[in-house]
């Protein structure tokens, strides 16, 4: 059976420490980085390998009237973004050599604690005392 999922789950502690940032870390991180994270390890670059080449590629901007952004960021670019990301505690660089491999500390897959039922439910006030029971 397949495991792969067609969508992207993100934390509102990843969304909480995307807010403020320039939207090219932003981008890198929603659609270079977090789409290709291993859910088990939390890492992203040792099953499926990326590189600064693929990132540039998936932020790749179409020139359009009227906007004066478009093309990739340079390799420079993607490497100051990467290290931006680390220092807001979205990843943890952790490559290996040439190999580009982080780690997503934020990330938190378990979305069986969501689902769980609450054993300790907090007692709701009769809101409506002149209906008897």
């Amino acid at each position: 059976m397949n495991k792969k999922m067609g969508f992207l789950f993100v934390t509102t502690n990843e969304l909480s420490a995307l807010m403020g940032l320039p939207y090219i870390q932003q981008s890198t991180y929603l659609l270079g980085i977090r789409p290709y994270m291993d859910r088990e390890t939390f890492l992203v670059g040792v099953k499926r390998k990326i590189s600064y080449q693929q990132l540039a590629e998936a932020l790749y901007i179409e020139p359009h009237q009227g906007f004066q952004q478009s093309g990739s960021p340079s390799r420079q670019q993607l490497r100051r973004i990467i290290y931006a990301l680390e220092r807001a505690g979205l990843i943890k660089i952790e490559s290996i050599g040439m190999n580009l491999i982080v780690k997503c500390l934020l990330a938190d897959t378990d979305i069986s604690v969501q689902n769980k039922p609450d054993t300790n439910p907090t007692q709701q006030p009769d809101t409506n005392p002149n209906i008897k029971k």
